[in-house]
């Protein structure tokens, strides 16, 4: 897609432009030698868009707010990281049962505990993952930090 879809594409210009920003920030995380691309990519993609929109960019929000996306395959959590920000900017046009499926399923039974912690930090803090979460996935959340 061109410059043009991006900007004014709607739904499928904001997918096309986070794919790219994921990939621009994952390929400098590989060129500087950083631990995780992955984690990097998804960080200034979403980074990027909020700076975009004029929100506010807390760290510790963020990575809390990537938390099921980091625990996604790779490929699945660029393309719903990519759907998260359709979600967040343009609901109607999400796909909701997709993204909340793969989310509600990362959180479940995350394959890193930290990512748990993560998770409660957002939580906290209400990101907008947590609309579409559902009880029984709040339920495995509370239960794995109480047996920590």
């Amino acid at each position: 897609m061109g410059l043009f879809t991006k900007l004014f594409g709607g739904a499928d210009g904001c997918r096309e432009a986070m794919r790219e920003s994921y990939e621009k920030h994952a390929k400098l995380a590989r060129q500087s030698g950083m631990d995780s691309p992955h984690a990097f990519g998804l960080y200034g993609a979403l980074g990027s868009r909020y700076q975009a929109r004029r929100l506010p960019v807390v760290e510790a929000v963020m990575w809390a707010e990537l938390s099921p996306f980091l625990a996604m395959k790779e490929a699945e959590g660029i393309e719903a990281i990519a759907e998260y920000t359709v979600f967040q900017e343009r609901p109607s046009d999400a796909r909701q049962e997709w993204l909340r499926a793969l989310i509600n399923n990362a959180l479940r039974a995350p394959s890193d505990s930290s990512l748990t912690t993560l998770a409660i930090g957002g939580l906290m803090n209400q990101v907008a993952w947590c609309s579409l979460l559902e009880p029984s996935t709040i339920s495995a959340i509370e239960r794995t930090v109480a047996d920590v």
